[in-house]
């Protein structure tokens, strides 16, 4: 199996953390949207924005998000999204057609950023890619990671619809109290290669399939952080392919407190700041990783779901705190716009919308050790 190659980058710890409020708001609520950047140029939509397309561009921001060519089907959640040359693809997500329940999409479109056009690919997905996470490569090629079953995600679906209102709470606690291993999340890392518009199996990853994990590539070394690896349920772990070839190395986020359990998190922001790999907000369920361990199997079952704040960074050795976002964040985008991180749209605890652009930026400490990425 091909893996990832990570290049040798060196990083200072620890970090000055600084927020800038004055980016353009989204102009519509945007969550599990699809976005990538190209050049200076950063597009935006799907989700709940519905078939809506935007555009910023980062030397006029005061411009603001200008709407581009609506997506022209149904508009998929959660889709993969990543750029390649003067062109954006979308993967799967879910999609719900008038009149039926929600499913997986098969379909991969292009966006041309030049001629502002939409195109489906004469090419259908062989696996689910909802909650997946996209890299894009320095040759072209476009990596990706997770996603949840296809047939599970559909059939689910279309049983809960069909179900009366009082047989729903059993089939969901049913469906829910299945452990890890029968969701059959996706564990292969598949690439797609835009020059001839195929998509191939690489073969079988170390970790457990992961739907809405954060995949940053670092001077070239794939991280894949965190995520849910099963409804409710999220990992604390992260995964780093290897300088050397010799596949992924194994780190976890710090303890949430001094004796209190990291949960992990899904839908979180991330990205590079500074040459820096960092993760922030996301939710979980505080107590899911304790009651899973207990056998537990609907671990999330009656726990409250948590927007969160922390900010991680990974310093060459170990992911540490590095401060709080301004506020609970989740569920939209990050784009890496210089030396910082943007962060679009998404919502705040209790599911609050969130229109504000933020922009977090990292500053190196003087006068402290150096570390390199591990080899």
């Amino acid at each position: 199996m091909h893996m990832l190659q990570p290049a040798a980058t060196t990083l200072t710890a620890p970090f000055d953390l600084q927020f800038d409020h004055s980016w353009p708001a989204f102009p519509v609520p945007l969550r599990e949207a699809a976005g990538a950047a190209i050049g200076g140029m950063l597009y935006a939509g799907l989700g709940s924005a519905g078939g809506a397309w935007y555009r910023l561009d980062t030397a006029r921001r005061k411009n603001g998000w200008r709407r581009m060519a609506d997506f022209p089907a149904a508009a998929p959640a959660g889709a993969a999204c990543a750029a390649s040359g003067q062109s954006l693809y979308v993967f799967g997500g879910a999609v719900t057609p008038a009149g039926h329940s929600a499913r997986q999409s098969d379909a991969v479109w292009r966006y041309d950023i030049q001629l502002d056009v939409w195109q489906p690919l004469d090419l259908l997905l062989p696996l689910g890619l909802l909650g997946a996470s996209a890299l894009a490569q320095a040759d072209g090629s476009i990596v990706l990671f997770g996603g949840y079953h296809r047939a599970q995600f559909d059939d689910f679906c279309r049983a809960h619809a069909a179900a009366g209102e009082a047989e729903r709470p059993q089939l969901l606690r049913a469906y829910m109290a299945r452990p890890v291993a029968a969701f059959a999340w996706n564990r292969h890392q598949w690439r797609f290669d835009p020059r001839n518009d195929t998509l191939q199996d690489e073969g079988l990853l170390p970790f457990a399939g992961t739907c809405g994990a954060v995949a940053i590539n670092a001077a070239g070394a794939a991280v894949v952080a965190s995520g849910e690896i099963k409804p409710g349920l999220r990992t604390p772990l992260t995964w780093h392919a290897r300088q050397d070839g010799g596949g992924w190395e194994q780190f976890a986020l710090p303890e949430m407190a001094p004796g209190v359990p990291q949960e992990g998190v899904a839908a979180a922001f991330g990205g590079l700041c500074a040459g820096v790999p960092v993760l922030a907000g996301g939710t979980h369920f505080t107590g899911a990783n304790a009651n899973y361990a207990q056998q537990q199997l609907h671990a999330h079952a009656g726990l409250a779901k948590t927007w969160c704040r922390e900010l991680y960074g990974f310093d060459g050795r170990r992911w540490c705190q590095l401060g709080l976002l301004p506020a609970p964040r989740a569920h939209g985008l990050s784009f890496q716009v210089g030396d910082s991180l943007l962060l679009v749209g998404g919502d705040s605890d209790v599911g609050a919308a969130t229109l504000e652009t933020l922009a977090i930026t990292l500053s190196n400490c003087p006068g402290r050790d150096t570390v390199s990425y591990p080899a």
